[in-house]
């Protein structure tokens, strides 16, 4: 058994010590308290999953207007050509 990367060992020591500072009575009522708020924890996890669920069973909504495609740039560099003119040109260096 794994909880939270602790194995039975550990979780034995970490009971043992938890014991041993808090005593019996509170330590009764510290382990109600952990129950309750892991309780609400997983029903928070599910909450948010099933939101998820339905957000993602709903169709898409095409869009109110139809976008027109962005036309290209007038001057375009070759990747070859860093200065902006005909790539079949030469250079003398």
């Amino acid at each position: 058994m794994n909880i939270f990367g602790i194995g039975n060992l550990e979780l034995l020591w970490v009971l043992i010590i938890a014991l041993v500072l808090l005593g019996p009575a509170r330590m009764i009522d510290a382990a109600r308290s952990a129950g309750k708020y892991w309780r609400e924890a997983q029903h928070l996890l599910k909450a948010t999953a099933d939101s998820a669920t339905i957000d993602l069973d709903r169709p898409i909504a095409s869009p109110k207007t139809k976008l027109e495609p962005i036309p290209p740039p007038e001057d375009s560099f070759s990747r070859n050509d860093d200065v902006g003119g005909d790539a079949s040109e030469k250079r003398e260096v």
